[in-house]
C-alpha cells in the first residue's frame, strides 16, 4: 500500500488539481452515492491529527445509451477506490483512477466469430473536485 492517494482534482476554485491524501489516515469510506449523474465519495479521516472528511465528486452519465446505472457508478467507483489503496506496496504515491462514464457498445451480433466491431467507445469521467472540511 503507498503513504498516499491522489486525486486529480482540488477545491472548486482555487486552481488546485492535484490532492494527496494519507492513506494510513483513513478510517473510513464513509459513502458512495450517485445522484443527479454526479458520484460523491466520501472518506472519513481517523487519525487525531486530519479527523475529518474528504469528499471527491466525478460527473457521469447514466442511462439511455451509456448501459450505466446508478448502481453501476458507484460500483465503478467504489472499485476505483479499492485499487488505488491496495496499488503500488511500498511506494508513495496511488493514483485514484478516472471512472467510466460512457461504456463501450459493441456492435449488434448475430452469430460471427472473430473480430468484434464497436460502435461506442469507452469514455472516463475526469474527478472534478477534491476537499476537506475538518
Amino acid at each position: 500500500m503507498a503513504n498516499f492517494l491522489k486525486v486529480n482534482a482540488g477545491a472548486a476554485g482555487t486552481g488546485v488539481t492535484q490532492t494527496l491524501i494519507p492513506i494510513e489516515n483513513i478510517g473510513a469510506i464513509a459513502s458512495v452515492v450517485n445522484a443527479a449523474n454526479v458520484t460523491t465519495i466520501v472518506i472519513q479521516m481517523a487519525n487525531f491529527q486530519t479527523v475529518g472528511t474528504y469528499t471527491i465528486t466525478v460527473p457521469g452519465t447514466t442511462g439511455g445509451a451509456t448501459g450505466a446505472t446508478s448502481a453501476t457508478r458507484e460500483k465503478d467507483a467504489v472499485d476505483a477506490l479499492n485499487a488505488a489503496l491496495t496499488a503500488n506496496p511500498g511506494g508513495v504515491v496511488s493514483t485514484l483512477a478516472a471512472v467510466p462514464a460512457l461504456l463501450q457498445a459493441p456492435a449488434a451480433q448475430s452469430g460471427e466469430q472473430g473480430r468484434v466491431v464497436i460502435t461506442q467507445p469507452a469514455t472516463f469521467a475526469q474527478y472534478t473536485t477534491c476537499t476537506y472540511a475538518a
